[in-house]
């Protein structure tokens, strides 16, 4: 995979992240009152209620080891794109609880349905396949 097309995926996943993140937050201040950065920044490193964010988390970490030549040297960032396809795949039979809180998001916030967008197309780039069905 390019360099480019790799970095590309990473800047989308972490978008996506980012957006995401920006959501939770709302949702957490509208429960319980508005945080400085530091606050919720622990919030978000220590709260099992933010952990459904870990396995999109670890793929740009690992993007970023790919790309930085510091990961897994049998590790390629396709494996990877596949990985991200299939946690984007917006499964609404799935209880896996990253798909269950992202689809709420999704189903409400039109700035994530165009970092998902984005994300897709990141990862058309990268080559990868939707998963049979």
């Amino acid at each position: 995979m390019a360099f480019d097309t790799c970095r590309h995926l990473r800047t989308s996943l972490l978008d996506l992240h980012r957006t995401l993140v920006a959501l939770e937050r709302r949702d957490y201040e509208k429960r319980n009152g508005p945080l400085g950065a530091g606050d919720f920044l622990q919030v978000m490193a220590y709260s099992d209620d933010m952990r459904w964010l870990d396995p999109l988390s670890r793929l740009i970490v690992m993007l970023d080891e790919a790309l930085d030549g510091k990961g897994d040297a049998d590790l390629t960032p396709l494996p990877v794109a596949q990985r991200a396809r299939e946690l984007l795949a917006l499964d609404r039979d799935s209880t896996l609880p990253f798909m269950v809180r992202y689809l709420t998001h999704f189903d409400g916030s039109p700035e994530l349905v165009e970092a998902h967008a984005r994300a897709l197309s990141a990862l058309k780039a990268v080559g990868t396949t939707p998963p049979a069905a």
